[in-house]
C-alpha cells in the first residue's frame, strides 16, 4: 500500500501510468490531489445537494476511462472536463423555471446582466435579502439557456479560466466559446426585456428550450 507522503512525490503522469499498469490503489493519490479543485468547480455550477454525487461520478468515470487519456500529465484538466459534462447532464434533466420579479433591473440589460453574473457580484449586496434575490434571478435567467451554455457562462464569469481553457473543458473551439457566450447573454437580456415589459414576472414551470 502506498503512503500519502510517497504519493505526493508522484507526478500525475506517473500516477496515471501506475494505475494503468495495474496499481489501481494509486488512483487514490489522484483523488486526494484533485478533489478540492473538483468540488470547488462543481459548487459554482450545481445545487449544493448535487455536488458530492456528481464529483464521485466524475472520479468513477475517470477511473473507468483512464486508458483513453493520452497525456497523463493532463489528468486535472481532463477530470474537470468530465465533471463539466456531468454538470451539463444534470441541467438537461432539470430545466424548470420559477416565477421571479425583475424589480431593480437597470435600463441597460446586458450591462446589468454582466454585473450580476460576475463571480463576486453577490458580495456587492450588503443586504442578505438582496443577495438571495440576485441569486434567484440569476438562476431563473440561466434556466432559459441551453445547459452547456449555462456551464460555459459560469466558467467565464468565475474569472478563473481563459477562453482556451473553457474551450478545452467544453470540447469547443475558442471561436465557438465566444459565439455561444454572446448568444446566451443576448438571449438572457432579451428575456429580461420582455419580462420587464410584461410586468416583471415570468410564470413557470417551463423548459429552457421553450424560449428558443
Amino acid at each position: 500500500m502506498m503512503s500519502q507522503s510517497s504519493g505526493k512525490e508522484l507526478s500525475d503522469a506517473q500516477a496515471v501510468r501506475m494505475v494503468l499498469d495495474g496499481r489501481t490503489e494509486v488512483f487514490g493519490v489522484l483523488v486526494r490531489r484533485h478533489q478540492d479543485v473538483l468540488f470547488a468547480l462543481l459548487r459554482r455550477h450545481l445545487p449544493p445537494s448535487e455536488v458530492a454525487e456528481v464529483a464521485q461520478d466524475a472520479f468513477v468515470h475517470a477511473f473507468e476511462k483512464l486508458h483513453q487519456l493520452r497525456d497523463g500529465g493532463a489528468f486535472k484538466s481532463w477530470l474537470c472536463s468530465l465533471a463539466v459534462r456531468r454538470a451539463i447532464h444534470y441541467w438537461r434533466g432539470v430545466g424548470t423555471r420559477k416565477e421571479t420579479s425583475l424589480d431593480g433591473v437597470g435600463p441597460d440589460g446586458e450591462a446589468w446582466l454582466d454585473s450580476m453574473l460576475a463571480q463576486d457580484s453577490m458580495d456587492r449586496h450588503d443586504d442578505a435579502q438582496r443577495k438571495r434575490e440576485a441569486a434567484s434571478l440569476a438562476g431563473w435567467l440561466l434556466g432559459f439557456v441551453k445547459p452547456e451554455d449555462r456551464i460555459a457562462l459560469g466558467l467565464y464569469y468565475a474569472g478563473e479560466h481563459e477562453l482556451t481553457e473553457i474551450g478545452a473543458m467544453m470540447g469547443w473551439s475558442v471561436e465557438k466559446v465566444k459565439v455561444r457566450l454572446h448568444r446566451a447573454r443576448k438571449l438572457m437580456a432579451d428575456v429580461m426585456d420582455r419580462a420587464a415589459k410584461e410586468g416583471g414576472v415570468q410564470h413557470g414551470p417551463g423548459r429552457a428550450d421553450e424560449a428558443r
